[in-house]
């Protein structure tokens, strides 16, 4: 078990730094930090219109997401679509439309959006602009009234966007979904949240279940929101997400894939039954009877991969929060000290001394973290691997379930006397 301790003297020179860091950027701070959450009024992407003017909307409309809506990204690119679409005159002629689907592949609505007078003709006069207008909104409609459908509670989002774009040419793919997918092909609850994306994409790609998105433009909005009985997914959790989204939005070819940050508003769902829940890494505290508390951090937030003791910048901004709130606990007790273990998985070919060693380094860096974040006390640091009598081999196979709950960072300290 590897120990270190990190004493005082060494922190105020670090926090010293990140002092003067922090006054030198003063005058930029406005326009270069970047925000926690996404501002509802997030700028709108732009997304390529591919040609044919073909757009697919696919709507998941659980009872654990906000009422789906179009974003302003979405809407303006549909709005793009209708205006660039070459069309003809005459009823039912060539032109742009939109189809609104359910996740389970069931066409909600059929929307045209090329503006046309009641005789068919192609409306380039004053009027155009409005009916693109209400042809959009109309879509919108559709998508706000697209639930899940009833029966077994499964969210297949990749059949789902199979069905929408199979046999299609391409064109725009709008996914109004929080993405959390709970079949059998992907389930999150079982791939967790330390999976390396292009891993998944790969393995989903040579099960086959992969959709077919050569030539489509995708833009996912909604991605990572939240209601109902599911718990909100925290900002690594939500990168994360996007990461495996991403990373199938390549594997299935597609020409572009956009996600769009503004944030959905938070108005009840629609669509109403139970429906299974994912479960979403937390900070869990414990505080005992003699104000012993026990903070542990699961690798999932911390954002550790593989071998690495790399935090992420939204893991820096949880382990900062905790920092201040350690702070803010020990104001009384100056003399007090905070200790970080780090712990290990034991997968197939790992050592006692490599994982001593690998949660050593990666407590160290949620040491380092807290002392920059403003953390004054000693800090204790120890390595301890993997707990006696904890393994993630089960009957000689290595479990990631297991091997998650195994893999955390616990900060301990006393708020009492």
């Amino acid at each position: 078990m590897q120990r270190e301790v990190i004493p005082a003297r060494i922190l105020r020179p670090i926090l010293l730094l990140a002092l003067l860091l922090a006054t030198a950027a003063c005058g930029t701070a406005a326009a270069t930090t970047p925000t926690t959450t996404p501002a509802v009024s997030a700028p709108v992407v732009s997304v390529p219109v591919a040609a044919g003017g073909a757009v697919e909307v696919v709507v998941s409309g659980t009872p654990d997401e906000p009422l789906p809506t179009l974003t302003a990204s979405a809407r303006q690119a549909l709005r793009q679509t209708a205006e660039d679409t070459p069309a003809t005159d005459g009823p039912g002629g060539p032109g742009s439309s939109a189809t609104v689907r359910s996740a389970d592949g069931g066409t909600h609505a059929v929307i045209a959006l090329t503006p046309r007078r009641a005789n068919g003709a192609v409306e380039h006069g004053p009027r155009r602009g409005v009916l693109v207008d209400d042809a959009v909104g109309a879509v919108a409609g559709a998508v706000t009234t697209t639930t899940a459908p009833a029966g077994p509670a499964r969210l297949d989002l990749l059949d789902g966007l199979d069905q929408a774009t199979r046999g299609g040419g391409g064109g725009l793919l709008v996914v109004v979904s929080n993405g959390l997918s709970i079949s059998a092909g992907f389930d999150v609850r079982s791939t967790g949240w330390l999976a390396d994306p292009d891993v998944l994409a790969a393995d989903l790609h040579s099960r086959g279940l992969l959709p077919d998105l050569t030539g489509w433009n995708v833009l996912w909005t909604g991605l990572g929101a939240v209601a109902g009985h599911q718990t909100p997914l925290p900002k690594p959790i939500r990168t994360h997400l996007q990461a495996y989204w991403a990373a199938i939005c390549r594997a299935s070819g597609a020409a572009t894939c956009v996600f769009d940050d503004a944030v959905t508003a938070s108005t009840p769902p629609a669509a109403t039954g139970d429906w299974p829940t994912v479960a979403i890494p937390a900070v869990e505290s414990f505080t005992g009877p003699s104000g012993d508390v026990t903070e542990t951090l699961p690798d999932a937030l911390l954002g550790f991969q593989g071998d690495s003791a790399a935090l992420t910048p939204e893991a820096v901004e949880i382990v900062g929060a905790r920092a201040a709130a350690i702070e803010a606990a020990l104001a009384a007790r100056p003399d007090a000290t905070v200790s970080v273990v780090g712990r290990a998985a034991d997968p197939p070919g790992s050592t006692l001394e490599g994982r001593r060693a690998l949660s050593f380094a990666r407590a160290r860096a949620v040491a380092d973290a807290l002392a920059r974040a403003g953390l004054t006390h000693p800090i204790t640091v120890v390595g301890e691997g993997t707990p006696a009598g904890s393994t993630a081999m089960h009957n000689g196979v290595f479990g990631d379930t297991a091997a998650d709950q195994l893999r955390v960072c616990v900060i301990r300290y006393r708020t009492g006397a």
